[in-house]
């Protein structure tokens, strides 16, 4: 044991001097790893390989970069820093033996990457592989975690029927974890019920699309022959019903994707019970829905009822008779709504072509308006005397003749003032 010890250190510090020890890295597919040179002298060269082909070359004196024929080269964000170099978003080509050529120094790195066989949607209770694949010749220690982070397999293939949602873990080497998501799905169905004489679609859907690739399919019933309903089938034209429309059964001749609902017309008692949806996939997988329907009864009088969850039944079978697919009393309140709308906008119109012609009369009566004009007005003296007052008055208004003879009124104390008038005319 001693000598063994020995010849284990001795192995150790040779390696260790050489700088020719080969450190293993594992990393996910996206990840990055960093990879120093270990050892290197400041300013001196740097060049790195990837199994034995060159990917960088930086002269340390100059700084000068020279490229090497690696794909590794064409790395968006690759960095070289002080002997360090960073290759970031890995792929799983990028496994293999990095190199630092002044040291020696190598790198075996790993890219791990997780994923679901057929696909991360999975049918339910359907049989699926979970790989966590180490590209490269690897040793590692691989162990699946359920959702519940429970061991439940110590290898990187992991084969399971899933039965619900959950997020499977691959752990390497007990130090990286890498998460996959599942996503279990069913065909998704209710209870039905419907008047008698009434229409009806019996409901069969899948979620979201899956990985698996629909084959067939068709709906039974017991109580209905077996041509009453079409087959699902996939073919060149893609997935859709085949077959014809019955007096019982019709369905669109469009193509399919995640949902196969039929159509069940002129429900009657008879017609009670169990309606089975089963869709078959590729590989084997098969999912079941059922669907129970209720059919309810004409009162006495032969009056059609309805039963609306939260209300009383309608007084008339009339108003909830179909058009179109769409009730009568539906299309009565879109027409009367329209009416309504339609009648708002010609108001509207109307008010706005009454306020331009107001606007038009008004502006037509201002440009009708003559401008004002300067006028000469007479305006008195008001420093002057008054008698000055009293002449300017004269001339104003003009004394008649009679009154202006001196002789026909000689008792007048005003004579001489009219005197000197009349000397003014």
């Amino acid at each position: 044991m001693p000598t063994c010890k020995i010849l284990f250190f001795l192995l150790l510090a040779l390696c260790t001097l050489c700088g020719k020890c080969d450190e293993v890295l594992y990393q996910q597919v996206g990840g990055e790893i960093s990879m120093d040179c270990g050892g290197l002298n400041p300013n001196s060269d740097v060049a790195w390989k990837f199994d034995d082909v060159n990917i960088i070359t930086i002269r340390g004196k100059s700084g000068n970069k020279m490229m090497g024929t690696s794909h590794i080269k064409d790395k968006a964000g690759l960095r070289v820093n002080e002997g360090t170099l960073k290759v970031p978003n890995l792929e799983t080509r990028d496994s293999g033996v990095y190199t630092c050529v002044q040291t020696g120094k190598q790198y075996t790195v790993h890219v791990v990457s997780v994923f679901a066989k057929p696909g991360p949607v999975l049918l339910q209770s359907s049989d699926a592989e979970l790989h966590c694949d180490i590209t490269g010749n690897s040793k590692a220690e691989v162990q699946w975690l359920n959702p519940s982070g429970v061991p439940v397999y110590n290898k990187p293939v992991f084969k399971l029927k899933p039965d619900k949602n959950g997020q499977w873990t691959c752990v390497v080497n007990k130090n990286l974890n890498i998460s996959l998501k599942l996503t279990v799905v069913g065909l998704d169905t209710k209870a039905v019920e419907v008047p008698e004489g009434g229409k009806i679609v019996l409901p069969c859907s899948l979620p979201q699309t899956v990985s698996q690739r629909v084959e067939g399919g068709k709906w039974t019933a017991d109580q209905l022959p077996s041509d009453s309903f079409p087959t699902l089938t996939n073919s060149d034209k893609g997935l859709h019903w085949k077959g014809e429309n019955s007096t019982k059964v019709t369905f669109t001749s469009g193509q399919l994707s995640t949902n196969y609902d039929v159509t069940l017309i002129n429900a009657q008692p008879s017609d009670e019970g169990e309606y089975v949806c089963t869709v078959k996939f590729e590989g084997g997988a098969e999912l079941t829905a059922k669907t129970n329907l209720t059919v309810v009864a004409k009162p006495s009088g032969g009056q059609e009822v309805t039963k609306v969850r939260g209300k009383k039944p309608a007084g008339g079978g009339t108003w909830t008779k179909d058009v179109f697919g769409l009730q009568l009393w539906v299309w009565i309140a879109i027409g009367a709504s329209s009416v309504v709308l339609i009648g708002l906008v010609v108001v509207i119109v109307l008010v706005q072509q009454r306020n331009k012609r107001m606007k038009k009369r008004v502006r037509k009566l201002r440009s009708m308006r003559q401008p004002l004009t300067a006028k000469d007005y007479c305006q008195c003296n008001r420093g002057g005397t008054e008698l000055e007052v009293e002449l300017q008055r004269e001339k104003l208004f003009p004394v008649p003749r009679q009154q202006r003879n001196p002789r026909t009124h000689p008792a007048d104390p005003n004579h001489s003032i009219d005197k000197s008038r009349e000397q003014n005319y």
